[in-house]
């Protein structure tokens, strides 16, 4: 008897309020499915929702040989317990799906898939040199399927791997995100604000150099237009980056979003979204092959996009691609303010852009044609 339901396997569970909870969350919605997450930063979050904590790595100390040998945890020292998986893996899948940004989670993947004798399906959700490495090539070259975020991704891995049959899958715009009302063009003032604002991680070590620049940028508009308020919204880490520049006029830091569905409130109070990618060369490689897993949403929301980083990413090419948004390639803040006084002064002529937009490409970042393309990923007959 065929079982049509799908293993899950990944670091960060669905819904956690992070870019691959909001992802897996859209993606599996239609699915049966059950989850293993093997972080365990998330074991609380994963406990209320029934998912099963496997954690990789597990603890490397010698006191754990027993705990190991007795399928007590599920990994020690790079070996998998099979007792773990015979006590907490009897029911029947018809395939693993492995959506990772690490090895280790990949190669556990890889293990349940081959002691089930189901078809992997590995899905890259972030690039990572390690993926490269042999052990780590070679399965990839044997997953069932390859799934990755770009097609930028989906170039570099053809090439690595010598693959030709990669799919493209990423995050899509839930139906919510198509209904949030127009934003508000009536003259701006301190009664109605103009709101510029980020959703997302806060990360000095990945984007902390724009985000900053952004900073000053708003710093010198508001001599002009005292009104322009520029909100944030996400992890800050570490804790205590843009502590003095919050505590400036016109900036606020409102925390992680929780629960998501604020998300939308949030999105019909924004006048204009900024993506920022760092300018710092070692960071060009994740920017040019990840995806803002939110940026299927914003463009569904009709309002404008500042993208302030290199031209070789991700997000550059769909905005360039479909003639959106406003694309800024130095590190200059200058720059930066004569953007947002240009978009300021003429917001309605933003609006009409982004109005414009094809319905193939408002088609194309929908959730529901994202989570039709995974159930042809996932057919295996």
């Amino acid at each position: 008897m065929f079982i049509n339901r799908v293993l899950l396997v990944t670091e960060t569970p669905p819904g956690t309020p992070n870019g691959f909870g909001v992802t897996l969350k859209c993606m599996f919605r239609e699915i049966d499915h059950r989850v293993i997450f093997t972080d365990a930063d998330f074991k609380q979050f994963g406990d209320k929702l029934g998912y099963s904590l496997a954690q990789v790595p597990y603890h490397p100390s010698g006191r754990f040989l027993i705990t190991f040998l007795t399928g007590k945890i599920p990994e020690w020292r790079g070996r998998y317990s099979l007792a773990w998986f015979k006590n907490n893996l009897s029911e029947q899948f018809s395939s693993v799906y492995a959506f990772v940004y690490s090895t280790e989670c990949m190669k556990y993947a890889h293990w349940i898939a081959k002691k089930s004798k189901v078809p992997l399906v590995v899905h890259l959700a972030d690039h990572s040199p390690e993926f490269e490495q042999t052990a780590s090539a070679n399965i990839l070259r044997r997953a069932s399927k390859l799934v990755c975020i770009t097609e930028e991704m989906k170039l570099k891995y053809e090439q690595t791997l010598g693959r030709q049959d990669i799919e493209v899958l990423h995050n899509g715009a839930e139906k919510s995100c198509y209904e949030v009302a127009p934003p508000c063009t009536k003259p701006f003032s301190e009664q109605n604000p103009f709101i510029l604002c980020f959703i997302g991680g806060l990360f000095s070590h990945l984007h902390g150099d724009c985000i900053e620049d952004l900073f000053y940028a708003v710093s010198q508009i508001r001599h002009k237009f005292p009104w322009v308020k520029f909100h944030l919204y996400g992890q800050r880490q570490p804790a205590h980056f843009l502590e003095d520049l919050i505590r400036g006029d016109g900036f606020t830091h409102h925390g992680i979003v929780m629960p998501l569905e604020k998300k939308f409130e949030i999105m019909k109070k924004a006048h204009c979204f900024v993506i920022p990618s760092s300018f710092n060369k070692q960071k060009h490689c994740h920017y040019r092959y990840s995806f803002p897993t939110k940026l299927p949403e914003l463009i569904a929301s009709r309002r404008p996009i500042l993208s302030y980083g290199p031209k070789e990413t991700s997000t550059n090419s769909i905005l360039e691609t479909n003639n959106l948004g406003i694309r800024i390639h130095d590190r200059s803040v200058p720059k930066l303010v004569k953007s947002l006084e240009t978009l300021v002064s003429q917001y309605q002529e933003s609006i009409d852009q982004f109005a414009s937009a094809s319905p193939l490409l408002m088609d194309k970042f929908s959730a529901g044609s994202v989570r039709k393309k995974l159930s042809k990923i996932l057919s295996f007959n």
